[in-house]
């Protein structure tokens, strides 16, 4: 408490010193001239102040002047100089060290680590680390290994060794909650919130990002990364509403707070989500402002990707020679800090760049050095970019089939991308239903008990004024009058409490059918296709898996149909993709209307489809087959080029030794490739074709 009451005080002097000192021309932020301004003045100070620990020596001793080094390292952290502050903190940790205080000289360390993340000093900082751990287990301090796991988790998890990542926060969590450390067990659960997002577990993430903010709104201490925590998770869900609201609670936490470390990255992640909304110029205020506190406080990774959020907005705002330097300055801070995200993000918006200025040749290497290093660090959505800059490219140099490659990639991976959108809104709900019906439950169980308490004091005072009736005769008449009176009020009381106990129910009862009408209403999204109303690709391999295993066991036959529409990349560059789009629908309601009622059909990426039937020879397979094509091709001659579909069959009957699907959706691959060689607009695979 005292120490955070120092850094408000410090920030608030600094502050008004900036506000009363002249504005200088290139206009800095308020924020970061204060911090600038406080470095100056704590350099001016301690040309002074530096003589203390050896005046302090000479009065007291090495115990004085451990006391003396203390209270330096701390004013300086309070005016954000860590520079100053890490040689003071040093300097207590070695007399520490020599004066044989474990808890100093923990708390030294501590404060070391906290200076070396905010630097990017990581190899520097898994050294102190593994000090704290090793001066824990002699001190036996549980306090200190808690610090210690932690740390240890955080650099693990930097290094991509996540299961030990998770280990380590695991048992902090429990040192912390041992030790009654509120603020510690809510660190730990964020933590271990970032584990799960890394690991993909998106609901355990929410549940352990929300039990942090409970525990922090409870002891008002770090919001700002609790609120920011949430709406970036929000964010990813492309729930707008809700991620605006927790970044406005987060500012709102990081400016109370009064500590520019902490409003700097709050802004800069509200940066990254006013770009996510093409909120371009709002997105360079916030981002700018974050990068010049953060350049003040010589925070390299905050450095390096408040870099890449401003050099976002500039692109945005369609000033992209403006832009190139900071995506640079955020490349060069990425190798240097080995931030692989930071690295990629980096290295795709200069392909961006680069493909928009005709520079195909460093477009080429920067999106070949991207792709592994995108797909290794699971950062899918930039992955998906990074295709439909690889067809873009493909087309600018003329070479058609690696365009339509990577234009199905691109649709291939942004169909699996809105599956796991929408499971990840679907796991969302789940979790706030079950934390409502928690909270639902305590407060019924809380009123039930409040009833029984009553029904409870109404027998005994009954039991109270019966023996006091039997003592004393004289009396029944007032007792018994006093008695009616209280019953009166007590059962009054009772059915009005049973009254809010059935409203509560009736409520309960609401909210669970409309959670789980949303619930089916999200099922439903993800095994249809928005666009056509054709089954999902996954719905249809998941149905594919079932019918062959059952024809297998049972020696059914199955046939297999992949349709592509032929030439329809010429529909999308003549018209628009809203054009293709509605092309695509028609022609599903054609193809639909030629199917028979146990035919399966869905989509499986961009402008390919499936339709998958059991029980048919080869003959009456291909009449289906050329009734579909037929269907689109009479019915689609008006469309400009006329719209005709290729198709290519797969029977298990011909292939008996095929046991997995993808081989089936192989050889039906093949067929619709041939037919596509044979002048498009037929039917292929069949022996009579």
């Amino acid at each position: 408490m005292r120490n955070t009451a120092t850094r408000c005080t410090a920030f608030a002097l600094a502050t008004l010193i900036c506000l009363v000192a002249p504005a200088r021309a290139d206009d800095v932020p308020v924020r970061a001239r204060a911090v600038t301004t406080a470095t100056r003045l704590c350099a001016q100070a301690d040309t002074a102040l530096h003589l203390l620990p050896r005046i302090a020596w000479q009065l007291g001793g090495l115990r004085a002047r451990i006391d003396a080094e203390h209270a330096l390292a701390l004013l300086y952290a309070a005016f954000s100089d860590d520079v100053l502050a890490d040689r003071y903190w040093q300097a207590m940790d070695d007399d520490a060290r020599v004066a044989g205080d474990d808890q100093i000289h923990g708390i030294g360390l501590i404060a070391r680590i906290q200076t070396v993340l905010a630097k990017g000093d990581y190899a520097n900082g898994h050294a102190l680390t593994d000090e704290l751990m090793q001066l824990a287990r002699t001190s036996a301090s549980d306090g200190l290994a808690a610090a210690a796991e932690e740390y240890q988790g955080v650099f693990d998890r930097r290094r991509g060794d996540l299961d030990a990542a998770l280990a380590h926060q695991s048992v902090a969590l429990a040192l912390r909650r041992r030790l009654g450390d509120a603020a510690g067990e809510a660190t730990a659960l964020t933590n271990l919130g970032t584990i799960a997002r890394d690991q993909g577990d998106f609901a355990r993430c929410l549940d352990y990002f929300l039990q942090a903010l409970e525990i922090r709104e409870r002891i008002d201490t770090r919001l700002d990364v609790a609120y920011r925590n949430v709406a970036l998770l929000y964010r990813e869900l492309d729930d707008t509403l809700t991620t605006q609201r927790y970044f406005v609670n987060a500012v709102e936490a990081a400016t109370r707070y009064a500590q520019p470390g902490y409003y700097a990255s709050v802004q800069g992640a509200y940066a990254g989500f006013l770009n996510d909304k093409s909120d371009y110029a709002a997105a360079l205020t916030a981002a700018s402002e974050a990068l010049a506190i953060s350049e003040a406080l010589a925070n390299r990774p905050s450095i390096g990707f408040e870099h890449l959020e401003v050099g976002r907005a500039l692109l945005g705002l369609r000033r992209p020679n403006d832009a190139t330097p900071h995506f640079n300055a955020a490349l060069a801070i990425g190798r240097e800090i080995d931030q692989r995200e930071l690295v990629a993000r980096s290295e795709l918006a200069l392909a961006e760049i680069a493909v928009a200025h005709g520079d195909l040749t460093h477009a080429h290497v920067l999106l070949d050095e991207v792709s592994p290093r995108l797909n290794a660090a699971g950062l899918r959505p930039y992955l998906a970019q990074a295709y439909d800059l690889r067809d873009h490219l493909a087309e600018a140099e003329n070479d058609p089939a690696t365009a339509h490659e990577f234009t199905h990639r691109h649709a291939r991976l942004r169909d699996e991308l809105i599956g796991v959108r929408s499971s990840r809104l679907l796991a969302a709900i789940e979790i706030r239903q079950v934390r409502e019906q928690s909270r639902q439950q305590l407060e019924l169980a809380t009123r039930t008990n409040e009833l029984q308490a009553e029904r409870i004091e109404r027998g005994r005072n009954e039991r109270w004024y019966g023996m006091a009736a039997i003592a004393a005769l004289i009396a029944t008449l007032a007792v018994f009058a006093i008695l009616l009176v209280r019953l009166r009020r007590l059962n009054l009381a009772l059915a009005g409490r049973n009254q809010e106990v059935d409203r509560q129910r009736t409520a309960l009862s609401d909210v669970n059918q409309k959670l789980e009408s949303q619930a089916r209403s999200l099922y439903q999204a993800t095994i249809i296709d928005p666009l056509t109303g054709a089954h999902s690709r996954s719905y249809m391999l998941g149905e594919l898996d079932r019918l062959l295993a059952d024809c297998r066991r049972m020696q059914r036959d199955l046939t297999l149909l992949l349709i592509d529409f032929d030439n329809f990349k010429l529909v999308n560059d003549r018209y628009g993709h809203l054009a293709g789009d509605r092309v695509l629908v028609e022609a599903v309601h054609f193809i639909r209307g030629a199917l028979e009622a146990d035919c399966l059909f869905g989509r499986f990426g961009g402008e390919e489809f499936m339709v998958a039937f059991v029980d048919r020879d080869e003959t009456e397979s291909r009449r289906i087959a050329e009734r579909i094509r037929h269907a689109v091709a009479e019915n689609m001659a008006g469309v400009d080029p006329p719209a005709t579909i290729s198709v290519g069959a797969a029977m298990l009957r011909q292939m008996p030794t095929v046991n997995q699907v993808d081989l089936l959706i192989d050889a039906a691959d093949r067929a619709l490739y041939a037919a596509k060689q044979a002048g498009r607009n037929r039917v292929g695979g069949f022996r009579s074709a």
